[in-house]
């Protein structure tokens, strides 16, 4: 099949083993330009192609198809790009339930094997637009290092004796826990590669967010609510992420949660350790006490 110029391709290090993905079609982002007016305005959206909308007014989320994708539909790299337009910044529950709504109607194309959801804020975490706005990723590959995590989560399983999910869990300890009710739990990754980094948690184990209940997902909702007073008063930018492999069933659905807080430098880039200045305890204690 004959390729645009614009289409992705992968390119694999074969010395590393790490892949690339090249992609000439995102050069033509409005990246690093200022944005003439708001992109995403109620009146702009009407010239993108729109997917579908959630919920109204101050809670409506609405699905485009994103206008300078990594991937497409059958060219290059198969996949699919989704923004996830909120209309107000900070109403989790609409945008959760939309990327639950989302990943149920991605996961029924059967070119699709992982499907990667993430919010970007603030310039260091790579935000592009400032209106508020999620994404989804849908791929037809799933990525080497996510294969890898999947046969570390089996090996844990055998050598502790019990699920990943209840190892996760064990590992919010009183200290490390930022907010918990009867359905999540959020607490601070003692294993952080960035500092204040987060673990958000069902307590039941779920396999993707699609088999999350309404209560849960109103339950995370408060959970992130939970955690801006600190990065706000810090003035940080952050990721939250999660991912559904699609042919993986004993996955566990859980959201980072990654402040931008720290760059990476040399040593980090090259040896693949990272150091991170904040322990867990002291981030939790930071996190609840912003919340004063």
């Amino acid at each position: 099949m004959k390729t645009s110029p614009d289409s992705s391709y992968l390119v694999r290090d074969d010395v590393t083993g790490d892949w690339v993905i090249v992609a000439p079609g995102r050069r033509k982002r409005p990246e690093g330009k200022k944005p003439s007016g708001d992109p995403f305005a109620p009146s702009r959206l009407e010239n993108e192609r729109i997917l579908a909308t959630y919920g109204s007014g101050a809670n409506r989320v609405t699905s485009i198809e994103n206008a300078f994708p990594v991937f497409r539909p059958n060219r290059g790299i198969t996949g699919r790009q989704e923004i996830l337009v909120e209309t107000t910044r900070g109403h989790w529950e609409s945008l959760l339930h939309a990327f639950a709504e989302r990943f149920r109607v991605l996961r029924t194309d059967p070119k699709i094997k992982y499907l990667q959801a993430f919010k970007n804020e603030g310039a260091t975490a790579g935000a592009s637009q400032p209106h508020p706005h999620a994404q989804i990723f849908a791929t037809s590959f799933v990525p080497d290092h996510i294969r890898d995590e999947a046969k570390r989560r089996r090996s844990a399983v055998k050598r502790l004796g019990h699920s990943a999910h209840a190892h996760c869990l064990s590992l919010a300890t009183p200290e490390r826990i930022i907010f918990s009710d009867t359905h999540v739990i959020a607490y601070a990754n003692p294993a952080a590669r960035f500092a204040y980094e987060v673990r958000v948690m069902t307590r039941m184990r779920r396999d993707n967010i699609v088999k999350t209940t309404p209560a849960e997902r109103r339950s995370l909702a408060k959970a992130l609510s939970a955690l801006l007073p600190l990065v706000n008063k810090k003035k940080f930018g952050f990721n939250l992420y999660f991912h559904d492999v699609l042919d993986e069933s004993d996955e566990h659905f859980e959201i980072r949660f990654t402040p931008r807080s720290n760059t990476w430098g040399g040593f980090e880039l090259d040896a693949g350790v990272y150091v991170n200045p904040v322990p867990a305890e002291d981030a939790a204690q930071e996190y609840r006490d912003a919340k004063k």
